[in-house]
């Protein structure tokens, strides 16, 4: 999951929760306004509800988020316009202050910044006497001081708020991927490690048993490493198993896995490849292998590989196959090692 995956799920439960809790709002606000004989307001706020219910809708029927923010958007600037001018209890400039944290929450502090300024400029304008079309409730110079002094302060610590939670969020992904490749990459080749491949061969057999798709294995083992680690050091050993990991991958299609098995084993998932092809791909591995030039205090290193091939057409599973593939290296090891055996 990316970044901005992880961003859209995080502002998307928010969403989901504000248009919850502005729905609950109007209702209540309708019904007070009913009871208190004010049909107009109660016909206001029921109108807000039902714009409420459609984007509630659209976001969990057609998971459609960007219109369902557009209409959250819509009800709570037309919310904020009407409690500011609409109403000359001083109450209502409370419930104005609510809006702030649900733009930031809903929309994320870098989106919702410029409304946020919008509704600040427009408040100010409204509150300290620019001129508008119609009446405007007189408030005090106190109320209205603290008015925009709250918005500011509230507005200000929402946005840091939601800075932070964006902020941890990236550094738990970031961790999150750092602790997959650990748990699937091997440290020294860069491959897949054998937790990796193992998931990639329960998968590959799960499809042979539904659409009969062959596939087939290469277990490779780097000849006589023991003797080149205890003669020329496991950093010599460590640079020819990052080459020959490197240089299984070159000659590979797209589709082939390559892994670091275990210690100086190497394993080669070849999806869609029968016995056959798969002997012909470890032949060419074999020899290109023989072909990696290296040299350790003066000495030219000779590398080689034994493979052991299995296909999952000859095997009753995975754990067959696996063992099908190492009795195959086996075997290639007893006869003389560098050269390839089906097991």
């Amino acid at each position: 999951m990316s970044k901005k995956d992880n961003k859209d799920l995080v502002t998307g439960g928010f969403l989901s929760f504000s248009l919850m809790a502005q729905e609950i709002i109007a209702i209540m606000f309708a019904f007070y306004s009913y009871r208190q004989g004010e049909m107009g307001l109660a016909t206001f706020y029921l109108a807000i509800a039902g714009v409420l219910i459609v984007a509630m809708g659209i976001f969990y029927i057609f998971e459609h988020h960007s219109l369902a923010r557009l209409l959250l958007a819509t009800t709570l600037f037309v919310g904020f316009f009407f409690l500011l001018v609409g109403a000359s209890d001083p109450t209502s400039l409370m419930w104005c202050l609510t809006i702030v944290p649900v733009l930031v929450g809903a929309f994320g502090h870098r989106q919702s910044l410029t409304m946020l300024i919008a509704l600040f400029t427009a408040s100010t304008w409204i509150l300290c006497g620019g001129t508008m079309p119609f009446p405007v409730p007189e408030y005090s110079d106190i109320l209205v001081v603290r008015f925009l002094s709250s918005y500011a302060i509230i507005a200000a610590f929402a946005i840091a708020m939601d800075n932070s939670r964006f902020d941890s969020l990236s550094k738990y992904q970031d961790l999150s991927s750092r602790v997959d490749e650990i748990t699937h990459q091997d440290a020294l080749t860069q491959l897949p490690n054998r937790h990796s491949m193992e998931g990639h061969l329960a998968l590959k057999y799960q499809q042979y048993r539904l659409v009969n798709e062959p596939f087939s294995i290469l277990l490779a083992d780097l000849d006589n490493f023991k003797f080149i680690n205890d003669r020329y050091g496991h950093d010599v050993g460590d640079e020819i198993l990052y080459a020959i990991g490197q240089m299984l991958q070159e000659p590979l299609r797209d589709e082939d896995i390559v892994a670091r098995w275990w210690g100086n084993e190497f394993m080669v998932l070849l999806p869609t490849a029968n016995s056959e092809a798969a002997v012909n791909i470890a032949e060419r591995l074999r020899t290109k292998a023989t072909e990696i030039e290296m040299q350790a205090q003066g000495d030219r290193l000779r590398i080689s590989l034994s493979v052991g091939v299995a296909s999952i057409d000859k095997c009753t599973g995975v754990d067959d196959l696996m063992s099908t593939a190492e009795n195959g290296l086996y075997q290639a090891k007893h006869m003389g090692r560098d050269m390839v055996v089906v097991g």
